[in-house]
């Protein structure tokens, strides 16, 4: 499975309210840094859970995927993909969109 389709079914996961890592962190390039932004982002929801985020706790992790959101939209505007790697980055922004939505609500 490629990263992207890994992170693709980690954001599913995530809206699903489970927890999962991802295995392409260990990674030392762009690709590994969101990686290891994901799974922090996996575990802060784990630890918090959704339902009872303070204001700041849910500010924190809107943070931490904004960032994950701006470094894929630099991949998909810069980066060389094929085809089937743009649609397969354009549905894994917009799990990570629902994600955000999620995270904004009151």
């Amino acid at each position: 499975m490629s990263w992207m389709a890994e992170l693709r079914q980690g954001f599913n996961r995530l809206q699903s309210g489970r927890h999962p890592r991802v295995d392409f962190a260990d990674r030392t390039d762009t690709v590994g840094e969101i990686g290891r932004e994901f799974n922090a982002l996996a575990a802060g929801l784990e630890q918090l859970g959704t339902n009872g985020l303070t204001r700041e706790q849910a500010h924190s992790l809107r943070n931490r995927l904004a960032g994950i959101l701006a470094a894929l939209h630099v991949l998909k505007e810069n980066g060389a993909l094929t085809a089937n790697e743009q649609a397969t980055l354009s549905q894994t922004l917009a799990e990570a969109r629902q994600l955000d939505t999620r995270l904004r609500a009151p």
